[in-house]
């Protein structure tokens, strides 16, 4: 491929004015003559600039994205399969990105983790991109770009200047949690669910839905340690939690947000085993709004996150890697407060 000093030399020129001629610099004071030779022997050296380089590479990948057939997009999961049936979350968001890759006409392969914890895949041919589902170490991230640099994350965000990531609004998702108890008579809120979570490399990291629920106390002059339920988002850990909340206070607290349905399910069950009352007793809030939430009894107010526009924002983050796009973006997803009535408004003055 000819460069700017191939055509510099031959012209008898410098880079720089090849570049400037080249890139259509009109301030630049040199004869026509030199223009028109320097773009001749352009034309001649077969030179491509970097924009029309990018312009071929778009092209390419539209005819490819066109004849789509010929796409093969993977899908890896934080999670292991038994988690997975723990936090059904996260399974129908895969089931939901690899709907939007099967309406695009792309194939879809899921990755797992080997005997080393390196996420491989069990098929033959390339991966144009990878869709990755929670939060992943550096090592296992690294054992995506073997596939492919085309990484779109969701629920994370491990490089925002490297991968595309769509990511909830939590800040959004707590002031509406808080904002709800508050006009239900509530000021005092509790919070069940993670505080600090492990990644697999035991690097400690504050869940984002307590970081905000926290500052958001704190900033109400409200955060009180005693009414942090802190367990894993597991329904095994979520009970054994309330449970030991329970012995030490008696009752559980009037109002309650649950970070996840997955922990509401433990949670539920130890209140109901002590003879309290949803609502009433206890006043709660979940997050995640799967069926759980819906189906549960009684039905559960919930925050509603998205799924389906998430994967949708995915397929797009996608299609922007192919289009040859130099900066990725961060997308974050509003979320909505789903009220099934969970919570008894309260009529006296004691918040």
């Amino acid at each position: 491929m000819a460069t700017l000093k191939d055509i510099a030399l031959k012209a008898g020129v410098s880079q720089g004015t090849v570049s400037r001629i080249l890139n259509g610099d009109s301030t630049l004071n040199v004869a026509a003559e030199t223009r028109e030779k320097v773009t001749k022997i352009a034309v001649e050296l077969g030179y491509r600039s970097v924009s029309q380089r990018h312009k071929d590479t778009r092209v390419r990948n539209q005819e490819k994205i066109k004849n789509s057939k010929n796409i093969t997009v993977g899908i890896a999961q934080m999670f292991e399969m038994q988690q997975l049936q723990d936090d059904i979350y996260y399974m129908m968001l895969k089931n939901m990105v690899e709907a939007e890759c099967f309406s695009n006409g792309w194939n879809t392969v899921s990755l797992y983790r080997n005997s080393d914890g390196n996420f491989v895949k069990n098929s033959d041919g390339n991966l144009e991109g990878i869709v990755a589902i929670g939060r992943f170490t550096t090592e296992e991230i690294h054992s995506f770009e073997k596939y492919t640099s085309n990484i779109v994350f969701i629920d994370s965000s491990p490089d925002e200047m490297k991968y595309y990531s769509i990511v909830p609004n939590y800040h959004m998702a707590i002031r509406l949690v808080l904002n709800h108890f508050d006009e239900m008579g509530y000021e005092r809120v509790a919070y069940a669910g993670a505080v600090y979570t492990y990644n697999r490399v035991k690097m400690l990291t504050m869940d984002p839905r307590f970081y905000y629920y926290k500052n958001s106390m704190i900033n109400r002059n409200l955060f009180d340690e005693n009414l942090v339920i802190d367990c894993e988002m597991n329904s095994g850990s979520s009970y054994e939690a309330m449970e030991r909340y329970l012995e030490k206070n008696k009752k559980p607290p009037k109002a309650l947000f649950i970070s996840s349905d997955a922990t509401a399910a433990g949670i539920l069950k130890s209140i109901r085993e002590h003879g309290f009352l949803v609502p009433g007793d206890c006043n709660i809030v979940t997050y995640n709004n799967t069926t759980f939430s819906e189906s549960s009894t009684p039905p559960l107010d919930s925050i509603e996150v998205y799924l389906k526009e998430s994967a949708k924002e995915a397929t797009f983050a996608l299609e922007r890697f192919w289009n040859a796009e130099k900066l990725p973006r961060k997308i974050v997803i509003p979320c909505s407060l789903v009220i099934r009535g969970s919570i008894k408004k309260q009529e006296n003055n004691s918040k």
